[in-house]
C-alpha cells in the first residue's frame, strides 16, 4: 500500500512547526537554564495534527524500574484518518521519582521528543554539546576510582552512576551536580558524601523543577 499522502502530510506538519521557542525554566542549586515544556509541543503539534488529519497514539509498551528511575520503550502508531495509512514510530523516555509516577513522567518524555524528532523541530536544545566533554572517564565512576570496599563512609560506584543517572533524567548535567557537591557540601567529588548527604542530594535532584 501506497503512503504518498500519509508522508506528506507528516510533511505538512513539519512545515506549519518549524521552530518551538523554549517556553520554561528548571533550576537546580544555582543552575538554571530554559526548556520546551511537553504542553508547548503537544499543543502546538496537535493543532497542526488537527489540520491535516493525523492521529498518534501508543500501541505497544514496555517499561522498567531500577530505583527511584523508570524508563519506558513505547511504539505509537500515526495514521491518516483519509487513506487509513500508518506508520510505526517508537521513543523512549526515563522519569524520576519516588512513589508512583515515574512511569507517566516518562511516558510524557517519551512523547514529547516523539513529536520533536518524528517532525525534526528545532529548539536550540543540544545535549551532545555537552555529553561528550563532560560525560567521560573522569566524570563518571568507575571500576578504578572506586572507593574501597570496606570504607564505609565512602559513596559506591553504584550510588555515585545512580546520582548521576537521577540528573541526568531531570536535565542537569554531571558538571551541575559536581558544582553543586563542591558548593553545597564543601566536597570534591561524589563519593566523599557521607550517606546522608547523598540521600538529601538524591532527593532534591528528584524534586528538582520549574520556578
Amino acid at each position: 500500500m501506497s503512503k504518498e499522502k500519509l508522508y506528506q502530510k507528516i510533511s505538512n506538519v513539519m512545515k506549519d512547526v518549524d521552530y518551538l521557542q523554549k517556553d520554561d525554566q528548571v533550576a537546580f542549586g544555582n543552575t538554571k537554564y530554559k526548556v520546551i515544556s511537553e504542553e508547548k509541543v503537544t499543543s502546538t503539534v496537535r493543532e497542526s495534527l488537527i489540520k491535516n488529519g493525523l492521529v498518534i497514539f501508543p500501541i505497544e509498551q514496555l517499561h522498567s524500574r531500577e530505583g527511584t528511575l523508570s524508563t519506558v520503550d513505547v511504539k505509537y502508531k500515526i495514521v491518516d484518518t483519509e487513506t487509513g495509512e500508518y506508520e510505526v514510530l517508537v521513543s523512549s523516555g526515563t522519569g524520576a521519582d519516588t512513589q508512583d509516577k515515574g512511569v507517566g513522567k516518562a511516558m510524557t518524555y517519551a512523547y514529547k521528543y516523539l513529536l520533536l524528532r518524528t517532525f525534526a523541530i528545532p529548539t536550540g536544545e543540544d545535549p551532545d554539546k555537552i555529553s561528550s566533554a563532560e560525560l567521560d572517564a573522569k566524570e563518571l565512576p568507575n571500576e578504578q576510582n572506586e572507593p574501597q570496599k570496606n570504607n564505609q563512609t565512602k559513596r559506591t560506584a553504584a550510588q555515585v552512576k545512580r546520582l548521576f543517572a537521577i540528573a541526568s533524567s531531570k536535565g542537569f548535567s554531571t558538571a551541575d551536580v559536581k558544582k553543586v557537591i563542591m558548593k553545597d557540601y564543601n566536597k570534591t567529588q561524589a563519593f566523599d558524601l557521607t550517606k546522608e548527604e547523598y540521600d538529601e542530594l538524591c532527593n532534591r535532584l528528584e524534586s528538582a523543577g520549574k520556578e
